[in-house]
């Protein structure tokens, strides 16, 4: 039977099974792994319309074993992610549901998923060495080149997030790399990881500045707070509100004049930095005048109807609460900034060995795979 009429065969059978068992892939949805199981089969129809059965169903297991290294990772660090989803084409990806909580953790993870697939593709070795059959070499080169490509030092692939522990910087030069390989290659899969990786990139170069401007944050909010819990004792308002019209309009007078101009990012931080502060000043002493005008006309209330045992305003309180919570949410970042990438000299040595290692032997295996195919063309 040629290849146009195998294909058109299985599309039949599948158009066949989607008329006769919708009820079963309504079951799937709602189950916890049928939104892997349906997008499987979806990516293993669309490989197998294009490249025939086998090939489908080889591809496929490569990419869902390789997914799998990346749960069993995940479980064995404690952290939660979502069943595999998969993307004709494209792939498949799994989603964590926490953030790790360091680089050192995230490397290990993403680790898990070349080295799965590593393993992935060593049976088709014995069985070309048994059968001869050329097949189990493009399985070989596949599984190779898909786990070996993974670990280009970019983010978002595995690469990228194994090598963070070592540097970010190290990005930048996957992204040439990368770079120069999309525009060889003209691949659309590609250019989308390079966006990608390219935004990556810049998130993590401007960590410092935003680190700047979260500290900033941090300080008016605290001088926010402390401001609030100051109002009660307050005689008089009056000097409180013209001191902050005049914040605002200082402000607003300091953005006019320095607000058109574009700045260069990197080299005109300080300058932005500074023009980032000003416009906080403005917001937060615009917030505390309306807030203070609110406060003003609630009614005061008080214990058991006694002048001497007022209640507390529930305005201020709530106000105080919210911004507790702001303020944790911001040192939770701004520990994160600090202490996200750093890890042991040890540590280091062996993720790099670990990642060289990987490395080498998925090249050899390519290299094993692509030579047999040579040889049988």
């Amino acid at each position: 039977m040629d290849k146009s009429k195998s294909r058109s065969l299985l599309m039949g059978i599948g158009v066949f099974l989607l008329a006769k068992f919708k009820w079963v892939l309504a079951l799937l949805k709602w189950t916890k792994f049928g939104g892997t199981l349906v997008t499987m089969m979806v990516s293993l129809g669309a490989y197998a319309a294009l490249y025939g059965w086998k090939f489908g169903v080889a591809i496929v297991y490569l990419i869902f074993v390789h997914e799998m290294g990346h749960v069993v990772a995940a479980k064995r660090k404690g952290i939660e992610v979502s069943p595999a989803f998969f993307i004709p084409f494209m792939g498949a990806f799994i989603s964590m549901k926490q953030m790790p909580r360091d680089a050192a953790t995230e490397a290990y993870l993403a680790y898990g998923g070349p080295l799965a697939g590593l393993i992935s593709f060593l049976p088709a070795v014995a069985l070309y060495e048994w059968t001869g059959e050329p097949f189990w070499a493009l399985v070989v080169f596949l599984g190779a080149m898909i786990n070996l490509f993974n670990l280009i030092p970019v983010s978002p692939l595995d690469g990228g997030r194994i090598v963070s522990v070592l540097s970010t910087k190290i990005w930048l030069i996957g992204l040439i790399l990368l770079g120069v390989y999309a525009f060889i290659s003209h691949s659309p899969i590609v250019v989308f990881i390079f966006i990608i990786g390219a935004f990556s990139w810049w998130n993590r170069a401007r960590e410092s500045y935003r680190g700047g401007l979260l500290a900033y944050e941090k300080r008016k909010l605290t001088e926010f707070r402390k401001e609030l819990l100051r109002w009660p004792n307050l005689i008089s308002t009056w000097e409180l509100k013209q001191s902050l019209i005049a914040q605002i309009e200082t402000a607003r007078r300091s953005e006019e004049e320095n607000g058109g101009r574009r700045l260069i990012p990197f080299l005109q931080d300080e300058e932005k930095l500074a023009r980032e502060q000003v416009r906080m000043d403005r917001q937060f002493a615009e917030r505390m005048l309306a807030l203070l005008q609110e406060w003003e006309y609630e009614p005061v209330q008080y214990e058991d109807a006694d002048p001497d045992k007022p209640i507390p305003s529930h305005l201020l309180t709530d106000e105080v609460r919210k911004t507790d919570e702001v303020i944790a949410g911001v040192d939770e970042e701004l520990q994160r900034y600090r202490t996200y990438y750093e890890a042991p000299a040890s540590v280091k040595w062996k993720v790099l060995a670990a990642y060289l290692l990987l490395a080498g032997v998925l090249s050899v295996f390519m290299l094993y795979g692509h030579r047999i195919m040579e040889l049988h063309r």
